[in-house]
Order: C-alpha cells, then structure tokens, then sequence
C-alpha cells in the first residue's frame, strides 16, 4: 500500500568551476542539503552543455573540462524547500533552479521498515584491488570494464571503478617512474569486496586479461548495515 504526499522536486544547476566560500558550489549545495536532512540528494554531471556565454563546455580526451555543467537534485516537501530555498539561491549565483510540483510515495512495508534500526552484521573478509592503466584493453573492450562485467557475473557482493586523475609506476623498461596525468594512461583501480573464497576464485580470470597491472589482496573486517531483511533472509537461504 502506497502513501502519497504532496512535494517538490528541485533541480539546481551551477557550472562545476562555480564556487562558493572557497568550495565548489556543488559540493557545498550538497553538505548544505544533507546538514539539513533532505532525503537522498543526488549530484549529476554532464558531458558537455553550455551556460548564459552560449559558450559550449565538452569533454576533451585529454583533459576534463572544469566547467562542465552539474545538478544537485532532490524532493522534499513543500516547507522543507521554503526553508531550504533562499540559501540555496544564494548560494548556486548565475546558475538556475527548477521547482516542480511532484507526489512522494512511500509503501507502508518501506516506512515500517525504516522506522526499525537496521540490522548490523559483521564479519571476515577480502578487499581486492586491481590497478591496471587507462589504457588496457581485452578484445578491443576498456579492460576495467570487462573486469568489473566479469565480477558481476561471478556474484562478486559489489565492486568499484576509480578513475586516478595522476599515478606512475613500472609500465616498461622506457617508461618506468614516469607520471601520467589524465589522458589515456590515467590509472583505474577496480575494487571489491567479498568472501575469501569468492575473491581467490576470481583470481584466474585476472591471470588471463592482466598483461600488466598489480592485484593486492588485504583481509578486511566488515561492518554491514541494512533494512532490507527480507532480502537479506532470502540470500541467506540461497547461500
């Protein structure tokens, strides 16, 4: 059963090279929301827009543009924007807000759910760090994204991609030490983790795409926290 509630949707718009109070207008706007306990904010950038100059900002292969565009967007209810509003309109300068009327519905089964504390679980595990170059490809693909591809269907728990914005390390003999900035040799991370067995059982797959690189495997101590324990009971079952 589903409660609906009367709300608003706001976007805000500001450049990614705007800044306010010494921070980037983005990042501030976003603490600002979350020190006032807006529900899930999200931040989005885009590849390429242009602003009040009619001057277009893309991204360049070998360098990301500054002043790419960026939203902040949330919902919240129709007081809590009132009282969010004037800072905010301070705070994004030349850029823009959207406010649009919107319904927020919850199901019963989701409020009950978050009104109960959620359920902690610790325990025993493997981090596994891939650091390859930019560069690397397997069968013409990214090679972290045919890595990351792989732990998903391997039912790795999760996984991330990182992108360095500078690295250096023993590529070749010529290049050894050398510094990377941006470009195609920027250095990608991939990181999971997950049970000792899963992690070890993935360790062949790397054998076989990896011509260069380092894996490091740390054992880890984890602290887990969720409401879903319906889902959770259901993987524990499968398991």
């Amino acid at each position: 059963m589903l409660d609906s509630t009367q709300a608003k949707r706001v976007i805000v718009h500001v450049g990614g090279d705007h800044v306010y109070r010494g921070k980037r207008a983005f990042i501030a706007i976003f603490e600002f929301l979350c020190r006032k306990k807006v529900v899930i904010p999200a931040i989005t950038s885009s590849v390429a827009g242009f602003g009040a100059d009619h001057h277009m900002h893309t991204i360049n292969i070998e360098r990301l543009a500054e002043n790419l565009p960026v939203q902040v967007e949330f919902i919240a209810t129709s007081d809590t924007v009132d009282e969010v509003l004037p800072e905010l309109c301070e705070m994004v300068g030349t850029g823009l807000i959207e406010v649009q009327d919107t319904f927020l519905s919850v199901s019963d089964a989701s409020s009950r759910q978050r009104a109960l504390p959620p359920r902690r679980d610790e325990g025993k595990a493997v981090l596994l760090r891939v650091l390859v170059s930019g560069r690397d490809k397997v069968g013409g693909k990214p090679l972290a994204e045919t890595v990351l591809e792989c732990m998903r269907t391997s039912d790795i728990a999760g996984a991330t991609v990182y992108r360095g914005v500078a690295g250096f390390g023993h590529v070749d003999e010529a290049e050894e030490g050398s510094l990377h900035l941006g470009g195609s040799d920027h250095p990608v991370t991939i990181v999971a983790v997950d049970e000792e067995h899963k992690i070890r059982a993935f360790l062949p797959f790397l054998d076989g795409v990896l011509s260069t690189g380092l894996v490091a495997l740390s054992q880890v101590d984890v602290v887990r926290y969720t409401h879903n324990f319906e889902l959770d009971d259901r993987r524990g079952n499968v398991r």
